[in-house]
């Protein structure tokens, strides 16, 4: 019988209702933190201050101010956004409509059209005109991107803006959400002319002199008015879903708002906010203020993780999903061992196996005094700090846990050992470097094939392509041990119609 081993990312568990990673950073940011510093105050009060551990903390730190992550720090995710997600960013407004049109049928199938809605504000349907020749980038820029002009949905936001006889709320509603898609649009085309500008002020300059290296990098953005006014409209505004607005007017901005979440969903960037403040988790006596950020934004992710499992808890007991896959699979075949980035422990109730955590669980704690991973009980004799083991989106990963790292050995050797080993919803990110790793040694150097279930929404695809950039988001020196079953998102084989597991069977 063939060992079949699974790894799964946050793309596995959209069907059971939980969020993608980029919502999954929108929605923590827009957390009150009320609950989560007391929390961190509570384990503060309960350190005995005649302990040596308390010497690791700063003097009458029972008293001292908590803080968390405010507005302040917009400027680091907008920053961030735009350095390390500008590609994602550009290829979202290079090919808007498309973008759009998911959202577009989405709440088309919630009983709103909203072309119709366009027609009856505008007098004009959409796609009848476009301000493709009216609006054209500076020349220094690239015109690749004017294709945002041409565009049906972007042009209809713009000619509400124009007409005279729009309500004067619906414009400035509009407005808002059309000037921040222009900022991210200028931010993200300037970032990415800061960085050529950057990287060679001289086209030619002697090796021998360093004068010239000394002139480099003297260029930078605004990022105060290159992406922050739509990120505080998202997360200082009380959204409302769409099917409970009643005019025109409304759905119209709710509409915009779908769009900007979209954009931002796909792009927000925060590693370099935790990687500049993760360090001061091991030096609370450094800065107290930051060591406090940290440890509270760890407590309100593990709050946000375990409360949208409860909120689509009746999603999760249905079993319309991966892990519900898992044991029909199981009937037939020996699953040899699965790993994960999430962070829920619901799949191991549902498969009754156990998983390895690579980025940490809800059930993880971490004393960074002792660089371990520990269980909440354990610490109730010890009093330490903790906080929840999570990695969320960082550069910085404290896998000098022995715990930790024992984990990943164990997980590569039985991967090493299976006969299969699928991938499903895992991004492979730059942020997952170290995950990225295991999977392209496993490759290049056991020789192991890796099945990826790749989601793709129409039946024609280009097989090879997608391998292309697999192999280029893994460093792989070719496609070869590749495998791409397409998926749709009821979870079925584009190429046979069979569920996914059917496929994976009989490889």
């Amino acid at each position: 019988m063939k060992k079949i081993s699974l790894f799964f990312g946050a793309g596995a568990e959209c069907s059971y209702g939980l969020p993608s990673g980029g919502k999954f950073a929108l929605d923590i940011f827009k957390m009150d933190t009320v609950k989560d510093k007391k929390e961190l105050k509570e384990q503060i009060q309960n350190v005995d201050t005649q302990s040596i551990y308390s010497k690791w903390l700063p003097d009458d730190f029972k008293n001292r101010k908590l803080s968390a992550f405010t507005k302040g720090q917009y400027d680091t995710l907008v920053k961030g956004s735009l350095e390390n997600k500008r590609h994602a960013l550009l290829d979202y407004l290079k090919n808007f409509d498309k973008n759009v049109s998911y959202i577009v049928k989405n709440i088309k199938n919630k009983g709103i059209d909203i072309d119709d809605v366009f027609e009856q504000i505008l007098g004009r349907s959409i796609g009848s005109f476009t301000y493709g020749q009216d609006i054209k980038l500076n020349n220094l820029l690239d015109k690749e991107y004017n294709g945002l002009f041409e565009s049906e949905y972007f042009s209809a936001f713009l000619k509400a803006i124009e007409l005279e006889n729009v309500e004067p709320e619906l414009k400035k509603g509009i407005r808002n959400i059309t000037r921040s898609i222009l900022e991210l649009l200028i931010g993200s085309l300037g970032e990415e002319l800061t960085h050529k500008l950057n990287d060679g002020i001289f086209e030619k300059s002697p090796d021998s002199m360093d004068l010239f290296d000394d002139l480099g990098a003297i260029f930078t953005l605004d990022y105060n008015n290159t992406g922050m006014k739509g990120l505080e409209i998202l997360l200082e505004s009380d959204i409302i879903s769409i099917e409970e607005t009643h005019c025109n007017e409304d759905k119209i901005v709710n509409f915009g708002m779908l769009i900007l979440e979209d954009i931002y969903s796909r792009a927000l960037d925060y590693q370099s906010l935790i990687d500049s403040n993760w360090r001061y988790i091991y030096s609370p006596k450094t800065d107290w203020g930051k060591f406090s950020k940290i440890n509270i934004f760890l407590h309100t992710v593990r709050r946000y993780i375990s409360n949208i499992a409860l909120e689509n808890k009746d999603n999760i007991d249905k079993g319309n999903g991966y892990y519900h896959d898992i044991k029909k699979l199981q009937e037939s075949h020996e699953v040899y061992c699965i790993g994960t980035t999430n962070y829920n422990t619901f799949i191991e109730d549902i498969i009754g196996k156990e998983v390895f955590f690579l980025n940490g669980s809800v059930n993880d704690y971490y004393d960074p005094y002792l660089n371990k991973i520990v269980k909440e009980e354990d610490n109730e004799n010890r009093k330490h700090i903790i906080v929840p083991f999570l990695f969320t989106q960082s550069g910085i990963k404290p896998l000098t846990s022995v715990k930790m790292s024992s984990r990943y050995v164990e997980l590569y050797n039985k991967f090493n050992e299976s006969d299969i080993i699928c991938i499903c919803g895992f991004g492979f990110n730059s942020d997952d470097g170290h995950i990225n790793g295991m999977f392209r040694e496993l490759i290049e150097d056991e020789d192991k094939k890796l099945v990826i279930l790749h989601l793709h929404e129409s039946n024609s695809y280009d097989e090879k392509g997608i391998k292309n950039q697999y192999k280029n988001k893994l460093r792989l020196d070719s496609i070869k041990n590749l495998n791409i079953i397409p998926v749709n998102r009821e979870r079925i084989d584009l190429n046979t119609n069979k569920i996914w597991y059917e496929t994976l069977s009989n490889l």
